[in-house]
């Protein structure tokens, strides 16, 4: 059982590309590697998703999944589903709710919520009642899957690490899968994140386990934002666990942070978003095959030698 890969694009201006100002040369690249679909931006003010369709089909791609923008450095606004302030709140939902008709346009099959940190964060926790904040999540939860129904979307639930996502509301796996199993929705389940996990979890491997039926899409980004082996996650283990729990969805990567000049080169408009700058930048830039082959190629080894093991594990476990 092999996995299915994606790159998640709205991560391509760290490396000086943008999916939605050079559309026909990522979507060649991404295919050219090897890649089975590719993640977009959820961006309704910019997208047509009629014509986005046709391109990602055109190209042989699928899209699983659009990446909701929801920290204030990604959306260049606040979008806060958990806020006490109705209207804040409300902003949120309509915002998710567009990126669901989108999703439903293009043909995606999720769309990713977040419980994030308002433009000035709060640190170490919360400024409100925690149990008041979860209540307002859940609400926001409530309403965007019912919409989503509707559009044949499912909703996944990406925990963010506590600087980025409000601490006590969805910053583990746990609390994701909590929701889950509280809410009983159809259309609703759990995106997990290396890098996240990495800050949130005792146990990136063991929080794996513990959630393993509600996974239904997986970030495997780097534990450091960098290129796919220079952080320190267990890929290898990460990959046995979720062959062994029959984990058969998508692989989505993350494009590395490959220098803080072109990272900075798009201040206030969010890594999902772009300008003549961050496409121009030639610091510490290759072409875009070399970045999204990377990853893939490292993945489709480890799965291959896990596949092995597996194989010889079993053999040797049936002579006794």
């Amino acid at each position: 059982m092999a996995f299915k890969y994606t790159v998640v694009t709205d991560t391509m201006p760290w490396i000086g590309y943008n999916v939605l100002e050079q559309p026909q040369e990522v979507l060649s690249a991404v295919k050219e590697a090897g890649y089975d679909g590719i993640d977009l931006p959820g961006d309704p003010t910019r997208m047509d998703g009629s014509e986005w369709r046709k391109m990602t089909e055109d190209a042989g791609l699928e899209v699983p999944e659009l990446l909701g923008a929801w920290g204030y450095y990604h959306a260049g606004e606040e979008r806060l589903l958990a806020s006490p302030v109705p209207e804040k709140r409300g902003h949120a939902v309509q915002y998710a709710k567009d990126t669901v008709d989108l999703a439903a346009e293009i043909g995606a099959s999720f769309v990713e919520l977040c419980a994030a940190q308002p433009a000035i964060p709060q640190l170490p926790f919360p400024e409100d009642d925690i149990s008041t904040l979860r209540s307002h999540f859940k609400d926001s939860i409530c309403e965007v899957c019912e919409h989503a129904a509707k559009c044949g979307v499912t909703i996944l639930l990406e925990p963010l690490n506590c600087y980025e996502g409000l601490a006590g509301v969805l910053t583990t796996v746990i609390e994701a899968a909590n929701y889950v199993e509280e809410l009983k929705i159809d259309n609703l389940g759990v995106q997990p994140d290396n890098y996240h996990m990495n800050t949130g979890e005792a146990s990136i491997t063991q929080a794996i386990r513990v959630v393993a039926k509600h996974i239904k899409h997986y970030h495997f980004n780097e534990t450091n934002h960098m290129t796919h082996g220079a952080g320190h996650a267990d890929f290898r283990e990460i990959v046995r666990i979720l062959k062994g729990i029959g984990y058969d969805g998508y692989l989505a990567f993350y494009m590395p942070q490959t220098s803080q000049q072109i990272f900075q080169s798009t201040p206030g408009i969010g890594y999902g978003k772009s300008d003549e700058a961050a496409i121009g930048s030639g610091a510490g830039k290759k072409s875009l095959l070399e970045y999204v082959s990377q990853p893939i190629r490292l993945l489709k080894e480890i799965e291959q030698t896990v596949e092995l093991e597996r194989d010889l594990y079993e053999i040797d476990a049936a002579r006794y």
